[in-house]
């Protein structure tokens, strides 16, 4: 399992405990896996890669594209989707990742001003189009 998808699991559970993802979904998969997922090694300390039932719930639990999290982890090959899938996934890609960034310790001061720089970008591009 190559650590970026570890990062992004990690990023997608944000402030939230292993114990309640592993309760959110069924305990299909234990809180200490699912360390292990985001360590991407076993607690014996070897490389632990994911099975596609695993990242199936996790797609569930956090939301995510399952096809995503497949590619992450090296099930697809992602030159083998076409151009269009791709384009169509990297604008909610992005969004997932803008969301991962923001946590329960964000105030409501900071919350704003990320939609107030979210406006600025948003007219400022519109101006030059």
């Amino acid at each position: 399992m190559s650590n970026n998808l570890g990062d992004y699991l990690r990023a997608l559970r944000g402030k939230e405990s292993l114990r309640s993802v592993s309760d959110r979904i069924g305990g299909r998969l234990s809180h200490s896996y699912i360390s292990d997922l985001e360590k991407g090694l076993s607690r014996r300390g070897t490389p632990i890669k994911p099975t596609p039932e695993a990242l199936k719930a996790l797609s569930e639990a956090y939301d995510v594209s399952y096809e995503k999290l497949m590619m992450m982890a090296g099930y697809i090959d992602k030159s083998a989707n076409d151009d269009v899938k791709q384009t169509a996934n990297s604008k909610s890609d992005k969004i997932e990742t803008i969301a991962a960034h923001i946590d329960d310790d964000v105030t409501d001061e900071q919350m704003d001003e990320i939609l107030n720089y979210i406006d600025f970008i948003k007219h400022k591009h519109s101006k030059k189009d």
